[in-house]
């Protein structure tokens, strides 16, 4: 009996029809340092990849405020006109043996507060961006990346395809903190620098009618 016609099946064609899944790994983050302008700098920090250091991303949640109307022993929540948000996240990375990493994060916290003079400024003229971004959706092995079977002939054909990237960017981002390195005698363990980013803008995906890419232009 064919496949698609056996309906003792059809569970099964449920699960493999579902499609690739997000895989939780399967990203890449742009950090772009502030110039001495004040602005980002036209190209991210390459000189240590960012994206093999850093351990996790967590994209900020939005909610929306609600308040309660209650009438005759009844109560509903309505939505409140207050848009509930944390604007900053938290990047952690190794620590690189050349304290690279930490001399560019330093610098641009250093923007903010000097603990050696005693300097501190409200005002961070020094801004940048970061992207997040998923790498292309529909996951092939290098060999097979630009091609697929041709449906009913059995001949290979070009991919023409492929899941796009789904992005988020944060601007007008600036360092609010950089962790202290944590040495021990006994832990033979790499070193984390954690380093907590605010940010005053953002474009995310679907919101406000974005492409799912929103525009980012990356290498797929």
């Amino acid at each position: 009996m064919a496949y698609n016609t056996n309906l003792r099946t059809k569970t099964i064609r449920g699960l493999v029809n579902s499609g690739a899944d997000l895989m939780k790994n399967m990203y890449d983050i742009r950090i772009y340092f502030p110039d001495t302008s004040g602005k980002p700098s036209a190209e991210p920090f390459s000189g240590y990849p960012i994206t093999v250091r850093a351990s996790s991303f967590k994209i900020p949640d939005v909610t929306v405020g609600t308040y309660e109307i209650k009438y005759h022993g009844i109560s509903i929540k309505r939505p409140q006109t207050e848009i509930q948000m944390d604007r900053f996240f938290d990047i952690t990375f190794r620590e690189d043996a050349a304290f690279n990493l930490r001399k560019r994060f330093t610098a641009w916290h250093a923007a903010v507060v000097d603990p050696v003079n005693g300097g501190v400024s409200n005002a961070a003229q020094f801004f940048g961006k970061i992207e997040v971004a998923t790498i292309s959706g529909a996951y092939f092995a290098p060999t097979t990346a630009n091609t697929i079977f041709k449906e009913g002939s059995g001949e290979l054909t070009t991919a023409s395809e492929f899941n796009g990237l789904a992005g988020w960017a944060f601007y007008n981002v600036w360092v609010e903190k950089v962790t202290g390195a944590d040495f021990s005698t006994a832990d033979p363990g790499t070193i984390d620098l954690a380093v907590t980013f605010n940010f005053m803008d953002y474009d995310a995906p679907q919101y406000a009618e974005n492409p799912l890419d929103v525009d980012l232009k990356w290498e797929r």
